[in-house]
């Protein structure tokens, strides 16, 4: 779970929707794992548009809420 502090920063600093580049700047991982995950049947959502995954900031919330180790 995230605290309150960290996923009302998220929310107020964070695109409404970010691409895999973002994701990957954001949690310093390569492109492969951000991928990785898109595949992964609870892993992180996203959607295919134009040949380019993007990922809506609510479900990046989601997914780091159910995958937070603070």
């Amino acid at each position: 779970m995230l605290p309150d502090n960290v996923r009302k920063e998220l929310l107020e600093s964070l695109p409404a929707i970010l691409n895999i580049q973002d994701i990957c700047l954001l949690l310093k991982v390569s492109p492969s794992t951000v991928r990785r995950e898109l595949n992964r049947a609870k892993g992180l959502r996203g959607y295919l548009a134009e040949g380019e995954w993007n990922i809506a900031r609510a479900d990046l919330l989601d997914y780091l809420s159910r995958h937070a180790t603070l």
